[in-house]
């Protein structure tokens, strides 16, 4: 995926910045080039497996967001993309700049940097309904799609209550596992 800074014309999709500012047509999808072999489009049900190892705090994208505002290892399954998800949303609302970058940072053709230069743009864009709309997001775990054992899918329809800018430009999110944690990769 490839993300770019296209100004303030970019910046205005808000929330969809991690999604490299692309249109899709509906019914139609990315290619996947993950090695890993894709499972059912159904949504899934699985019970959560905790994660055996923690990352190196050296990798600075990840590190932090293992530990999910509760305190507790996030889990290597579709429930604990889930959490880290509501997660994303609720730092976003609070305004919570590390937290935002630790998870979308990924996303970012300039990681981290970028992620910290353009999300305060974003910030700025919300409003106070959006912000408290933000803070109470929940995913639907019955609506997630797995793609693996690595990549989970958040379609639009699996997150609730949306801000307007997420109901007039609906976004899938794809989650993948990463140094012993879930970021947004797309």
């Amino acid at each position: 995926m490839t993300i770019r800074p296209l100004g303030a014309a970019c910046a205005a999709a808000a929330l969809f910045l991690i999604a490299g500012c692309e249109e899709q047509t509906p019914g139609t999808a990315s290619p996947q080039t993950s090695a890993v072999p894709s499972t059912s489009e159904a949504p899934i049900t699985s019970s959560a497996q905790p994660s055996a190892s923690r990352p190196s705090a050296t990798v600075a994208t990840v590190s932090e967001a293992t530990k999910p505002a509760t305190g507790g290892a996030v889990a290597h399954s579709p429930d604990g993309a889930a959490s880290v998800m509501e997660e994303y949303f609720h730092a976003l609302g609070a305004k919570d700049l590390e937290t935002v970058c630790r998870i979308t940072g990924p996303a970012f053709d300039g990681g981290m940097k970028e992620c910290r230069d353009l999300t305060p743009v974003q910030f700025g864009m919300l409003s106070d309904d959006d912000l408290k709309k933000l803070k109470a997001i929940r995913v639907d775990r019955a609506k997630l799609q797995s793609k693996g054992p690595d990549k989970v899918v958040v379609p639009p329809a699996s997150i609730a209550p949306q801000i307007a800018m997420m109901a007039a430009e609906p976004k899938t999110f794809t989650m993948a596992w990463r140094g012993g944690t879930w970021v947004v990769v797309d």
